[in-house]
């Protein structure tokens, strides 16, 4: 894997390190509190932007002018959870699956991914016997985005990303921390670390 700059957007907990599988990436992290992030566009500092699940989206939002013009000049964005009031000008609101059933939590590959090729996505919806961890509905994809994965009968995209002309990557994960899921000290492959490392590379 490659080491890559990344910055690491906190909301809440401020006490509270980044998940393992981020302190444990090979890269250089920042952790930065979203209320200071720059209000304007500004020289890239970083080649990916991680963004945790529960994070201030109200914040974000004052900061959508930065954040989208870090990624139109080509910075990679990791971004969890489901999207309430959307900071970038291609995310909509999330959308629940009605009235789902157990087989309405399921998770299926749509496209190859590097990242997920190998991991038992199949099982990712189930933890502890819960079904429904990985997700329960999506962040509707944009036009031109690439799905990975669905859930259920409706095939709700609950991972795709999008791209741009100068190599920027936005990849959405419709649920819990994407760390959450096979991304252990000893997990092979670690998805967190694989998707880590082709979001960093893929502006190369």
């Amino acid at each position: 894997m490659t080491m890559a700059d990344a910055l690491y957007i906190r909301s809440r907990n401020e006490d509270e390190p980044p998940a393992e599988a981020y302190r444990t990436a090979p890269l250089t992290l920042e952790i930065v509190h979203v209320r200071d992030l720059p209000d304007a566009p500004s020289p890239l500092r970083h080649r990916l932007i991680i963004i945790p699940m529960q994070s201030d989206e109200i914040m974000l939002s004052r900061k959508a002018a930065w954040l989208e013009d870090a990624w139109l000049k080509g910075t990679s964005i990791l971004a969890n959870d489901i999207v309430a009031r959307p900071y970038m000008s291609f995310l909509r609101p999330f959308e629940p699956i009605p009235q789902p059933g157990l087989g309405d939590y399921s998770v299926e590959r749509h496209s190859s991914h590097p990242a997920f090729d190998r991991l038992p996505v199949d099982r990712f919806h189930l933890l502890e016997g819960m079904a429904g961890v990985y997700g329960v509905g999506h962040n509707p994809p944009p036009p031109g985005a690439t799905v990975v994965n669905t859930i259920g009968r409706g095939a709700y995209a609950i991972d795709w990303y999008l791209g741009n002309d100068a190599g920027g990557i936005f990849f959405c994960h419709g649920g819990p921390d994407i760390s959450a899921f096979h991304s252990g000290p000893e997990d092979t492959p670690n998805l967190t670390h694989e998707l880590i490392d082709w979001l960093a590379e893929a502006r190369s």
